[in-house]
C-alpha cells in the first residue's frame, strides 16, 4: 500500500473581510475581527494499484451534503477515483469560516471562497499524489481524561478513547498519521470573534512540534462530548493550557501493534427517517407544559428562553423526512464507521467493542451534516434531544446497519 499526505492552509487573505461559522448567534452576522490562528485541512491518500482511498479532514464547523457531492463529483472525474472511496471530514469547529456555506443563516455567503475550497480539495489531492510512497502502520489508544467529558452528565466520561494509527516509511520512520478522537472543538465560546483552529487545529499543530509531521484529526462521536465542565476560562490562554496538555497526552500514546494496510472495500448505507408530527408535536407541548409549570430541569443547563424558542420553531415544521447516507469502509485491517451527523459517545464505544479484528476509527460529521443521533435514554434530558425531530430509537437503527454492513466485509 502507498500513502501520501497533504496539508493546505484554508485561511482567508490578511485583509480580507470574512464571516464566522458556528455558534447561531447574531454577532455572526459582524465580520470576523481577524485571525489568531490559521485553519488548515490534512489530507491522506491511501493507493493499491489502481484503488484508491481518499481521507480529508479540515477546521470546519460542517459540510453540507451538497458541498460534498460537488467536492465528490470534481474529484471522481478528474482522478476517476470511486466516490464512495471519499472521506470529506470536518473537526467542528464552532470558530471556523462561513464564507462557503451556501446555507447558514446568519453571516454573508462568499462565491469565491466557496470555489477556493474546492479547488484546494483537489490541490490536497495532487499533493498526496506527488509524495506517494510505500508504508506501514500501527496503532495504539489510550483513554485520556481531564480535558473533555460528557457534557450531559457533569463528573461522567463520554468517549474518551483516543486512537492513533501511525504510517511507516520502508526505513520504519512514521511520516503520516491519524488521530480519532470524540469532543466538541469548541475551547472558546460564542463571544469570539477571531478565526482560530481551536481545539482540534491547535492540538494538531502541537503535535506536528513533538512528533516532525502533521496528524490528521478526525473527529468521532462527539454529540454528547464537550470540554464544558472542565474549562477553567474561556480565552486563547485556556485554549492554549488545553491543546497543550491534550498534544503531550496523545503524544505518549504507544502506537506498537502492527495492522495491515492493504484491500479497500466499502459498503454505502441508507436510511429513511419519517417523523410522525402530531405525536412529535405532542411531545413538544408536553415540554412547553413542563417548562411553565417549572417542572422540566435540562441537565445542560440550558437557559429556558433558548430551549422555549427552539421548541417553538419545531411546532412550526409541518414534516420531517430525512434519507441518511453513511457508511463503512475498510483498508485492510482500518475500518472507518463514516457518519453525516453527531452520533452519541455510547455509540462511538459500541462500534469500536463490537467489531472484531479491525482497528475502528469513527469517522462523525463527514460527507455532510445531519442533526444529533444520541441513544434513546438521553431523549428530554438534553438540550439535543428536546426538540429534534429525529425520533428515539432511530439512531440505534442506524448504527445497528453499521455494525451488520462491517460484520459482511468481515
Amino acid at each position: 500500500m502507498k500513502i501520501g499526505h497533504a496539508r493546505i492552509d484554508l485561511t482567508p487573505k490578511e485583509g480580507e473581510e470574512f464571516y464566522l461559522l458556528g455558534y447561531k448567534t447574531p454577532l455572526r452576522n459582524e465580520p470576523a475581527k481577524g485571525i489568531h490562528d490559521h485553519i488548515f485541512s490534512n489530507a491522506l491518500l491511501f493507493q493499491k494499484e489502481d484503488d484508491s482511498f481518499f481521507l480529508w479532514s479540515a477546521d470546519l464547523l460542517e459540510l453540507p451534503e451538497e458541498t460534498c457531492e460537488d467536492i465528490k463529483t470534481c474529484l471522481e472525474k478528474r482522478f476517476g477515483i470511486n466516490r464512495d472511496h471519499i472521506i470529506l471530514a470536518v473537526m467542528h469547529n464552532h470558530s471556523s469560516i462561513r464564507d462557503f456555506h451556501r446555507n447558514w443563516e446568519f453571516g454573508k455567503y462568499n462565491p469565491e471562497y466557496d470555489e477556493f475550497l474546492m479547488q484546494s480539495v483537489e490541490d490536497s489531492y495532487n499533493q498526496c499524489l506527488d509524495n506517494l510512497q510505500n508504508a506501514t502502520a500501527k496503532t495504539g489508544e489510550e483513554i485520556i481524561i481531564g480535558y473533555y467529558s460528557n457534557r450531559n452528565h457533569k463528573g461522567l466520561p463520554a468517549d474518551n478513547n483516543v486512537t492513533v494509527v501511525k504510517f511507516y516509511d520502508e526505513q520504519n520512520k512514521p511520516f503520516a498519521a491519524i488521530v480519532n478522537w470524540a469532543v466538541h472543538s469548541t475551547g472558546l465560546g460564542a463571544e469570539n470573534m477571531y478565526l482560530t483552529g481551536d481545539m482540534a487545529g491547535n492540538t494538531c499543530r502541537k503535535l506536528q512540534e513533538i512528533w516532525g509531521y502533521y496528524p490528521l484529526m478526525l473527529n468521532g462521536a462527539a454529540g454528547d462530548c464537550s470540554n464544558r465542565y472542565n474549562r477553567q476560562g474561556k480565552g486563547f490562554d485556556e485554549l492554549d493550557r488545553v491543546t497543550t496538555g491534550l498534544a503531550d497526552e496523545i503524544s505518549k500514546i504507544r502506537c506498537d501493534k502492527s495492522i495491515r494496510i492493504d484491500n479497500i472495500k466499502q459498503i454505502s448505507l441508507s436510511h429513511e427517517i419519517v417523523t410522525d408530527m402530531d405525536a412529535y408535536h405532542k411531545v413538544l407541548e408536553e415540554y412547553l407544559d413542563k417548562i411553565k409549570n417549572g417542572q422540566l430541569e435540562t441537565l445542560d443547563h440550558m437557559p429556558q428562553s433558548h430551549l422555549i424558542d427552539k421548541i417553538q420553531g419545531e411546532l412550526q415544521r409541518q414534516k420531517f423526512e430525512l434519507n441518511i447516507r453513511f457508511g463503512v469502509v475498510d483498508v485492510g485491517d482500518l475500518r472507518f464507521y463514516v457518519f453525516p451527523g453527531e452520533l452519541g459517545s455510547k455509540f462511538g464505544i459500541q462500534l469500536r467493542e463490537e467489531t472484531k479484528g479491525k482497528t475502528v476509527l469513527v469517522a462523525g460529521y463527514a460527507n455532510g451534516f445531519n442533526y444529533y443521533f444520541l441513544n434513546k435514554e438521553e431523549y428530554g434530558l438534553s438540550f439535543e434531544t428536546i426538540g429534534n425531530p429525529v425520533p428515539p430509537g432511530e439512531p440505534e437503527c442506524i448504527v445497528k446497519k453499521m455494525l451488520e454492513a462491517g460484520a459482511f466485509l468481515s
